[in-house]
């Protein structure tokens, strides 16, 4: 029987699994990606797979440690978790920084960490800085005549829904104007749906490539998106957000001048284990 090493990360529920063995043909790689998700033990909502840095690890711009999506998305919860990851591969105790490559970002994505190592197990504490949104703050789709804004980042799209209800039906609709206004299409779609009573979010992402919708237990890119909206009336200064979803709190930070966003960060606890999976489940 033939095992694949993965680690599981748990970063606010939102279980992800980093393929640690090297799967290079893309037909294996979309088997594992399948017989991982329907894997009712792992409990993943999305797949990703690590590559080694080439030259010496550092946290310099050099020799970083890559993510690369099983969609080619981008996540900001699975960045953080594999900075915590990398830094812990690196050698790093408690508080480090680092930069670290992951699939839909065009440059190293900064993440800070602390790292907590146990005999079995690496948790602790880590952030990525998230890309800047793409397109113009102002930029909405319409929904049943009510407009929803459209953030538009590396690798994902993400929409606002504030208090509409989160069903597949709702969200397909949505995807369909968000296909109708973006062209090429984007490798993931995000739609927030957001209750302003209570402040709790409920993420919803499709991957294109993978033909899969999740409603997800929390989402790092849909938190920087919920954040960039409800800080839209700041001019200046650093807002701080503990935006509340299933699996937990992600602790959001944006930063503006002049009213223009120059920084966002998601942060909060990870745990991580590795772990072997079957092959044999791959069907293949």
């Amino acid at each position: 029987m033939r095992y694949m090493r993965i680690l599981v990360a748990d970063p606010a529920k939102n279980i992800t699994v980093f393929v640690i063995d090297n799967v290079e043909s893309s037909a294996e790689r979309a088997a594992l990606v399948r017989a991982i998700l329907a894997e009712k033990s792992l409990q993943a909502e999305q797949v990703g797979f690590v590559i080694p840095p080439a030259g010496p690890a550092s946290g310099s711009k050099e020799g970083l440690w890559r993510l690369e999506m099983a969609g080619g998305e981008f996540c900001g919860n699975a960045a953080r978790s594999f900075g915590l990851y990398a830094a812990a591969q690196m050698g790093l105790k408690g508080k480090a920084k680092l930069f670290v490559s992951v699939s839909g970002a065009d440059g190293p994505v900064a993440v800070e960490a602390d790292v907590q190592a146990s005999a079995c197990k690496q948790a602790g504490w880590a952030a990525a800085e998230m890309p800047k949104p793409l397109t113009p703050e102002t930029e909405t789709i319409y929904y049943e005549g009510r407009p929803l804004p459209l953030l538009a980042f590396q690798g994902i799209t993400q929409v606002i829904a504030p208090d509409l209800e989160p069903k597949h039906e709702v969200f397909y609709l949505i995807k369909q104007l968000v296909e109708e206004k973006l062209r090429p299409f984007p490798a993931a779609i995000g739609i927030m749906f957001y209750d302003t009573a209570s402040g709790f979010l409920r993420p919803a992402v499709y991957v294109r490539s993978v033909d899969t919708l999740v409603f997800e237990s929390s989402c790092g890119s849909g938190s920087a998106a919920l954040g960039v909206w409800l800080s839209r009336d700041v001019r200046d200064g650093e807002t701080n957000y503990a935006i509340a979803q299933p699996g937990g709190v992600i602790e959001t930070k944006v930063t503006r001048k002049a009213g223009a966003v120059v920084r966002i960060t998601i942060g909060g606890a990870v745990r991580l284990y590795t772990t072997d999976f079957s092959c044999d489940r791959m069907g293949m």
